[in-house]
């Protein structure tokens, strides 16, 4: 059982953890007038998260650009629900979604529950995969820049390892000098967030909002579908 008193530092995940990620990549497909009227638009974003976790491990080690692990997530995810769009279309829903990712806003509540782990002393801060400029800049369209240090926001790309490899948790701990039984995670996918931060020794809380199923016997701590109470 996760002791929430015991818990001296609190890492979010970013990518529809602290935010909906569903609703810009909604209003992405809308905008490039995408014909899925006939599929369900959260399955179909499902299927580009997993292919998109799937492809950043040949990212990360060089055998995929950045761009190609966008077009291909994207294809692929479509071609799964007998639709076929080309390179093109792919490249323009991502540019579409990369606007509207400016324009996001934090679940309700995550400020204050951020503030409020603060004033109980506890670290708190985000650790997420993806390129830095990217992530850092949905970051401060978030606001949360504004709440969580410089310092505690930790971004693959710019440590030079990516979840799920457990050592991004690990380096995560040297540089905050609190034991991995003190640390708490929290995510909502699986490999990444919830096995990876299990296998680092740390305490973990599956935000699963998305009906997603466990994917291995890990257990986390806590399963949760919103923020409602959850540090109570």
């Amino acid at each position: 059982m996760l002791k929430f008193n015991e818990i001296e530092a609190v890492f979010f995940d970013l990518d529809d953890t602290l935010y909906d990620q569903l609703t810009p990549f909604g209003l992405a497909l809308e905008f490039c007038k995408i014909e899925a009227s006939t599929l369900n638009i959260e399955e179909l974003f499902k299927r580009v998260r997993y292919f998109s976790d799937v492809l950043w491990k040949l990212h990360t080690k060089g055998q995929m650009s950045l761009e190609a692990l966008r077009v291909v997530r994207l294809t692929s995810a479509f071609k799964d629900f007998d639709l076929n769009i080309t390179k093109e279309q792919a490249l323009a829903i991502q540019e579409r979604y990369e606007y509207e990712q400016q324009q996001i806003q934090a679940f309700p509540g995550i400020i204050e529950i951020i503030k409020d782990l603060q004033k109980n002393k506890s670290v708190v801060g985000i650790l997420t995969n993806g390129p830095v400029h990217h992530q850092m800049n949905k970051i401060i369209a978030l606001k949360l820049d504004q709440v969580i240090p410089k310092e505690l926001i930790f971004i693959s790309d710019g440590i030079g390892i990516a979840k799920p490899d457990k050592r991004i948790f690990e380096y995560v701990q040297r540089q905050i000098k609190i034991k991995p039984d003190k640390c708490c995670y929290i995510g909502d996918t699986w490999e990444n967030d919830i096995a990876a931060s299990i296998e680092a020794g740390w305490n973990c809380i599956w935000f699963n909002h998305r009906n997603r199923e466990p994917q291995s016997i890990h257990t986390p701590n806590k399963i949760i579908t919103d923020y409602i109470g959850v540090f109570s």
